[in-house]
């Protein structure tokens, strides 16, 4: 005979089951975040895409940024490849020696906008750098994208002819961006980007490489009186986004197809266009400041060009070298991808 008293048990024990199967059914990715909750790449690029993946997923994929980084910036592809969490975003350039297909997207010139270069960036992945597998086993290549096209901030000197680059001490984020700094003539004090205002507060660097978001996401108004633009941009980052493949087996097959939807192309554009939201609204902000920001001419561009010509023929020499790849046929694939996508 059921009492009342079994009758409750029954309806207890039957709702905790269903409480754990749900808890099963969901997927939680951990996501190690390094930069600052409040740059861009985390309130324009990260959140974003973790609402739109759980939104996807009707809510079974979810996706947790660490409040802490489990290992510094250089050594992300290990903390995923080891699994210790699921996803990680990076820099190439923190490790240059490491990889050599992101070399192209650093090299000055290279970049219309984040995201049309991004997109780029995504496609010239999967038609020339996959095969490579340059991150190594056991990851799954989520995303590659580049900011807004890079420039040049400093404290007080107006930069207007290649000569006002002598003598410089610029920070710069290792890499190609450090000779490049070289290459103008500049001294160089190689550093990442998020000690950027302590450098510059405390008169360490005379001008720091940065791309027009840095102006507010890096809180450098107090520090920064003049920036120069560079069309195409005068230096650029590559940044890549990994899962760990044991992680992907973890999302349910039903809900693969919305998840891979999200990355990719789309990720990478993500990411681009939201260098490139921030870094309008920071140039604009810069000019209401009464700052002043000047594009570079023809004939600074021309010079600029002149001295760092030997960095697209360095990499393609090791493209081929170490990659066997056509750096040229890249090279050209890439500046065509951006100019439909200009075009449209």
């Amino acid at each position: 005979m059921i009492t009342q008293k079994s009758l409750h048990s029954l309806t207890a024990g039957c709702a905790l089951l269903a409480f754990a199967g749900a808890a099963q059914a969901e997927t939680v990715l951990t996501f190690n975040w390094w930069i600052p909750p409040t740059h861009l790449q985390r309130t324009e690029v990260m959140n974003p895409w973790a609402e739109a993946v759980a939104e996807a997923t009707n809510g079974e994929v979810r996706i947790e940024f660490t409040t802490t980084s489990l290992a510094p910036p250089p050594r992300q592809p290990e903390l995923v490849a080891d699994g210790v969490v699921d996803l990680v975003l990076g820099v190439h350039g923190y490790t240059p020696d490491r990889f050599v297909n992101a070399g192209v997207m650093e090299l000055p010139f290279m970049a219309t906008t984040g995201e049309h270069a991004s997109i780029a960036y995504w496609r010239a992945y999967e038609e020339f750098f996959a095969e490579t597998n340059e991150h190594g086993e056991g990851v799954r290549v989520l995303a590659h994208y580049v900011h807004s096209p890079g420039t040049v901030m400093a404290r007080e000197r107006t930069l207007d002819s290649i000569d006002d680059f002598n003598g410089l001490l610029v920070r710069a984020g290792g890499g190609t961006q450090d000779r490049v700094v070289d290459a103008l003539g500049a001294s160089v004090v190689s550093s990442p980007a998020p000690t950027t205002y302590e450098l510059m507060a405390n008169g360490v660097v005379d001008a720091t490489l940065m791309t027009p978001d840095g102006y507010t996401s890096f809180n450098l108004a107090d520090h920064v009186q003049t920036q120069l633009l560079i069309p195409g941009g005068l230096f650029n980052s590559s940044f890549f986004v990994l899962m760990n493949e044991d992680a992907y087996a973890r999302i349910p097959e039903e809900h693969r197809e919305a998840f891979d939807a999200l990355t990719g192309e789309y990720l990478s554009a993500l990411g681009g266009r939201g260098f490139d939201t921030v870094s309008n609204a920071a140039l604009q902000q810069m000019i209401d400041d009464g700052r002043t920001v000047n594009t570079a001419d023809e004939a600074l561009v021309a010079a600029i060009q002149e001295r760092v010509a030997f960095l697209e023929e360095e990499w393609i020499e090791r493209a081929e070298a170490e990659r066997g790849l056509d750096g040229r046929e890249v090279i050209d694939f890439l500046r065509a991808q951006m100019a439909d996508l200009a075009d449209e």
